[in-house]
């Protein structure tokens, strides 16, 4: 009704005659024209913006367009998110241990080879690479290696720290020999070898029983200044000793702790090396116009795991009251513990108090503090960890120990009571029974 009224009025406004005698005059547009030509473009308006909103949602389904790698397997079918096309190689990465959590090593090799040649780069094929090694599995490592450089990319550090952990788990009996050779690879590539592929190779010889790699190893890092023995190289060292000839392993731990107490002293500057490292120091690096380079110098940061390997090699390789005396060093001069029972060993063994400086003052953790109590134990010298744990604690307040510690600790008080009643017993028997049995020593070293 409002369309019809606003054509009658404007028919008949164009129906007038125009005065050709007046000048040429801006044509007036009546009021109500005016009013019907607003309220006709409001309601079209209003008409033409419901229309989209009724079409919006359908239009958003079919243009979302998202793409995803396309794998035909009942896997990928049941995990479609999973397989979205990934934005970049990190985020392929992701996706990929994604799948090799949820699934298998084959699917995780699809998705892979499916993903486009710009997203398929080592950090993706690392993550397939390095599963693999994680389980051992170095046969399928070298596969998936070998497809990886079929698509030419090149390995990264990474790749081969994966192989040789994969050897280092490996029960194959031409494990050393394969892990030399991706050892010596390296260098096809131009990468350097960094520490934790020495440690890992070293973890390989161990894993294989030939520790006196591993100690060559070491000493060939020592002598060419190439590379920085860091704390596990020498907690890998540490491992081999217990399997060296009985002649040679409590020999290998004293250098090996002279090597790290040299190393520690020069990153203390307020600290002067003592009489007994200076010695110590003067017979290991001999040659010392070749030796002196950045590996010796450099910085080593001490860490728990080789404290505690460190007093467990001590333990497993001691044959005599010296071999003992390089635990009870490493204790006093890290942590400045030395009770009682540890000076009598110093001094038994021609070490004086003057000869003696002041340790370190480093604070243990529940765990030194632990290895502190079983190297005692293992050495049945359970009066010297009753000594050592409760002087930690009376140096050290903020040290809380935990249950393990008490359960050690406990057990110590167990066998020092046990021995106690044997003396008291074997002290109120009669001389005649006092010949016929043998007294039982306190400590496997007494002599």
């Amino acid at each position: 009704m409002l369309r019809s009224s606003f054509v009658r009025l404007t028919s008949s406004i164009a129906r007038q005659p125009i005065n050709t005698t007046m000048g040429q005059l801006p044509r007036v547009i009546p009021v109500c024209t005016t009013m019907a030509l607003r309220e006709i473009s409001t309601s079209n308006y209003s008409r033409d913006k419901k229309r989209p909103v009724q079409t919006s949602e359908p239009e958003i389904s079919t243009n979302t367009g998202r793409r995803y790698v396309e794998v035909d397997s009942p896997f990928a079918k049941a995990n479609r998110y999973t397989y979205a096309m990934p934005d970049d190689p990190y985020v392929a990465s992701e996706k990929v241990a994604k799948i090799l959590e949820l699934g298998t090593v084959d699917d995780a090799a699809d998705y892979i080879r499916a993903l486009p040649i710009y997203l398929q780069s080592p950090v993706v094929w690392n993550q397939l690479i390095g599963y693999c090694a994680k389980y051992g599995r170095a046969n399928y490592a070298e596969q998936y290696f070998s497809q990886m450089r079929k698509r030419g990319l090149e390995p990264n550090e990474r790749t081969f720290t994966h192989m040789l952990v994969a050897y280092g788990k490996s029960s194959s009996p031409q494990a050393i020999q394969y892990a030399e050779a991706w050892f010596k690879k390296m260098k096809d590539f131009e990468i350097k070898p960094a520490p934790i592929h020495i440690n890992n190779l070293m973890r390989v010889y161990n894993h294989a029983g030939h520790p006196e790699k591993t100690m060559e190893l070491l000493k060939q890092l020592s002598t060419s200044g190439e590379i920085s023995p860091d704390a596990v190289t020498y907690s890998m060292a540490l491992q081999a000793c217990p399997q060296l000839p009985f002649h040679d392993r409590a020999r290998e731990v004293k250098h090996i702790w002279r090597e790290i107490l040299h190393r520690i002293e020069k990153s203390q500057p307020s600290q002067a090396p003592s009489l007994l490292s200076q010695k110590a120091a003067n017979i290991i690096w001999q040659e010392d116009a070749i030796r002196h380079n950045r590996t010796r110098d450099a910085e080593l940061e001490l860490d728990d795991s080789l404290v505690v390997g460190l007093l467990s090699a001590v333990t497993r390789t001691a044959a005599t009251e010296r071999d003992v005396l390089v635990g009870i060093e490493v204790i006093a001069k890290l942590y400045s513990l030395c009770p009682p029972r540890a000076a009598e060993f110093m001094e038994k063994n021609g070490i004086l108090n003057q000869d003696r400086q002041p340790g370190f003052g480093f604070q243990p953790s529940v765990k030194v503090l632990d290895a502190i109590l079983r190297f005692s134990g293992g050495l049945r010298e359970f009066k010297l960890g009753k000594e050592y744990f409760d002087l930690a604690l009376q140096q050290f307040p903020r040290l809380e120990p935990d249950q393990y510690v008490k359960d050690a600790y406990a057990w110590i008080e167990k066998q020092l009571k046990r021995g106690h009643n044997y003396e008291k017993k074997r002290n109120n028997r009669k001389p005649r029974q006092l010949n016929t049995r043998s007294p039982k020593h306190s400590s496997s070293f007494q002599q």
